[in-house]
């Protein structure tokens, strides 16, 4: 009997050690692409979203591209989120930090959720309340072709770390900027769509599958990313996948479809998390269009869009007094030598705001030299 324990004790081991986790298995490509700075609506669409027939896409980071957001100095730690933010609410609070989609969610105000998520595991996925909006600008591809009109939502997750989130993919685009903290992501291409949702691959239907009728969606369900079972579930080890790391003030544009998984680091962990429906896309829409000015933010935005074709849309409009402060008196090489000097020193908002204005005036300077032009017809 004791010889026999000892063996069913030793296998069982060999298991716990032996297993693979979700980065262990497969092939790896490599990391997701990265870019120097935010694209405009065409380049989006053009490059990362309709670069194959079924406009599957293609995600990428650019790195500190919100290490300048004036929300950063409101959350830099516990104590000045607290007197900043403390009175405003967290709509949804989870009480768990390995996601199984089954755990009870709560709310609470902000100083509520400071003083207890460390030690009791809370995970903060709740909408940025509207206070918090005005402090997060709104990349400039939202501005033409329809994009800002199928905004969905705009979410604040935040952790102790150690966060785990299971094999799942997205319906709507999504930007997601790691504002402190540090997380691990492994990604999938939806070309694998048949393959990772099906049973072979531990795929489920939470409102279909009897096992997990209090959790919801579809993900992966039956696969532990700490120890993939590879002899119940071997196609994971035949999927090519991309890698992420994601430091404080990197963005990562997602398209919805990708498969992904992303673990949070130990320590703080913070992230912006802005999601919408794909549009359909009209580019002459972008040609008149002026980008928005660079103190733009989300809570310029009327938030409306559900998804559904009848769905109001959302709009996103600047108000009057931020168009006046984004006019400059400056002319167009002064304008483009300060644009130099911030983007030397790395100052990604005031950059945005500079070329903002350095667009208006060649926008501007394009039609005085075109009625000139008439005149003198």
């Amino acid at each position: 009997c004791e010889s026999e324990a000892m063996r069913v004790w030793s296998q069982w081991f060999w298991v716990v050690v032996e297993g693979k986790t979700i980065f262990e298995v497969g092939k790896r490509l490599g990391f997701v692409e990265e870019r120097t700075e935010w694209p405009d609506a065409k380049t989006l669409w053009s490059e990362h979203i309709a670069t194959d027939k079924k406009h599957w896409g293609k995600p990428f980071v650019i790195r500190g591209a919100a290490k300048n957001w004036p929300i950063m100095s409101t959350i830099a730690d516990d104590e000045t989120m607290l007197a900043t933010w403390g009175n405003e609410t967290f709509d949804i609070v989870e009480t768990e930090l390995k996601e199984t989609r089954t755990a009870a969610q709560k709310k609470m105000k902000i100083a509520k959720f400071l003083k207890n998520y460390k030690e009791k595991g809370w995970y903060s996925v709740a909408t940025f309340p509207k206070a918090m909006q005005k402090h997060i600008p709104l990349p400039k591809f939202f501005h033409c072709g329809n994009l800002d009109s199928k905004m969905h939502g705009a979410v604040l997750w935040m952790s102790g770390g150690g966060t785990k989130s299971v094999i799942h993919n997205d319906g709507q685009d999504g930007l997601n900027c790691q504002l402190d903290g540090v997380k691990h992501w492994i990604l999938w291409s939806p070309k694998y769509e048949k393959k990772i949702q099906s049973k072979k691959l531990g795929w489920v239907n939470a409102e279909e599958d009897k096992e997990f009728k209090k959790a919801y969606g579809s993900f992966a369900g039956k696969v532990d990313v700490d120890n993939v079972d590879l002899e119940k579930y071997p196609g994971w080890d035949d999927l090519e996948w991309y890698e992420l790391w994601m430091n404080p003030g990197d963005c990562l544009f997602n398209p919805s479809t990708w498969f992904h998984a992303v673990q949070g680091e130990p320590g703080r962990s913070q992230s912006a998390l802005v999601w919408w429906f794909r549009p359909k896309y009209n580019p002459k829409s972008c040609d008149a269009a002026q980008p928005y000015p660079g103190n733009t933010s989300l809570a310029e935005c009327v938030w409306g869009h559900e998804g559904e074709p009848r769905s109001k849309p959302t709009k996103c409009r600047p108000r009057k007094e931020q168009i006046a402060a984004a006019a400059s008196s400056m002319t167009l090489p002064e304008v483009e030598a300060k644009l130099a000097e911030a983007v030397a020193a790395e100052d990604f908002l005031e950059a945005h705001r500079l070329k903002t204005q350095r667009d208006a005036l060649r926008a501007a300077g394009s039609k005085k030299a075109g009625a000139a032009g008439r005149s003198d017809l």
